[in-house]
């Protein structure tokens, strides 16, 4: 699949607003779907004739879906698109670990490998099966049963994406996690999507997963490791907070339905 995209804009004195196609997510919906990926509103009233450009865009390309993400302070963009039929959904963390190279981690029988391609069936089975939290599934004009073709999809798409690399987590032989991870910038790696074994949770195996990865990963040479969850999985928000991530101020997360 081509992970690439063409933005659209609008600058005006009182709204400035960047959007695209996502064909990731129009493969899985079977329909055209958008996403706002930067919105400023300076003047309510003088952007309600700017919006009316990216409506008249989503009309013209049959948008059915369209997701936007902004600062939880951007409360003059929150009316705006609520009063424009945005609902809210989730607040999205962004949770850092700082100072990796300088974590003390214990040992562990758990061992970090880049996952092959012969794992991919397997992993992406797995991503259909243990998410209960992402934006579609708490979305209920979508649901779980779309919400999980999404993240089997992500992962089958993860071993072609250009910039990610997927890794698993293995003990006694058998596939107990998977990462997948990006590289942004030197000495920081961000995990776009991380996953434990069905019925493995709620007995310690996210934090040695989890403290495995960290591991490799300070080994490797990253001094940093940011994420991204939802407000709704609990598990792993209290997860992060037990190993030292810190929390930057959350974006809120709205769907439309034109």
């Amino acid at each position: 699949m081509d992970f690439s995209y063409s933005p659209f804009n609008i600058r005006s004195e009182s709204l400035i607003m960047d959007y695209f196609l996502v064909p990731w997510d129009a493969k899985i919906l079977g329909y055209p779907v958008a996403e706002i990926n930067h919105l400023e509103v300076i003047d309510a009233r003088g952007a309600e004739d700017q919006f009316s450009i990216f409506v008249n865009w989503c009309d013209t390309q049959k948008i059915q879906f369209c997701n936007c993400r902004i600062r939880h302070d951007q409360l003059s963009e929150s009316f705006f698109l609520q009063k424009h039929g945005f609902r809210f959904i989730e607040l999205n963390y962004r949770p850092e670990l700082l100072d990796l190279h300088q974590l003390e981690l214990p040992d562990d029988s758990i061992v970090i490998e880049p996952a092959r391609s012969e794992d991919q069936g397997q992993l992406a089975q797995m991503a259909g099966r243990i998410f209960k939290h992402g934006r579609f599934h708490q979305d209920p004009a979508l649901g779980p049963k779309i919400g999980n073709e999404r993240y089997k999809t992500w992962m089958l798409n993860s071993f072609t994406h250009p910039s990610q690399t997927v890794f698993k987590s293995i003990e006694d032989g058998e596939i107990v996690g998977f990462f997948v991870v990006e590289y942004p910038r030197k000495n920081r790696c961000h995990w776009s999507l991380i996953g434990l074994a069905p019925d493995l949770g709620g007995h310690g195996m996210g934090t040695r997963v989890w403290q495995a990865m960290m591991r490799f990963h300070r080994d490797e040479g990253m001094k940093s490791i940011v994420t991204s969850i939802s407000s709704h999985n609990t598990a792993v928000f209290n997860l992060c907070v037990k190993l030292g991530f810190r929390f930057p101020l959350p974006q809120v997360v709205f769907h439309w339905r034109p």
